[in-house]
C-alpha cells in the first residue's frame, strides 16, 4: 500500500488530501471491470447518460428474454457504471462535513 499526502494552505483553511493506492482495494469500483467503466464513458459521450441507460436497459431485457444471462449481466454492469458516474451519492468511506 502506498500513501501520498498533500497539504494546501488556503488562508483561514488548510486542505489536506491523502491518496491511498492499494491494488487489492475495490472501494469505489462496485466490483465492475475497468473495461465496463470505459464503455460506459463512450456510451455517455455518444448518447448522453439518460438515453444510454434506456438503450442498455432495452438491450439487457432482450438478452434476458433469449436466455443470454452473461451478456445481460455485462449490460447491467454498464448501467451501474453510468449511474455511478452521473449520480452524486455518498459512499460508506466518504467523509461528509
Amino acid at each position: 500500500m502506498k500513501r501520498e499526502k498533500s497539504t494546501y494552505d488556503l488562508g483561514d483553511y488548510e486542505l489536506s488530501v491523502e491518496l491511498v493506492i492499494n491494488d487489492e482495494s475495490r472501494l469505489h469500483d462496485y466490483g465492475i471491470r475497468r473495461s465496463a467503466w470505459f464503455r460506459g464513458i463512450r456510451m455517455m459521450r455518444r448518447y448522453g447518460p439518460d438515453l444510454a441507460l434506456e438503450l442498455l436497459d432495452e438491450r439487457a431485457n432482450r438478452c434476458y428474454e433469449r436466455k443470454d444471462i452473461p451478456m445481460c449481466y455485462r449490460l447491467r454492469d454498464l448501467m451501474v457504471a453510468i449511474h455511478a458516474m452521473t449520480e452524486d451519492e455518498v459512499q460508506p468511506n466518504d467523509r461528509v462535513h
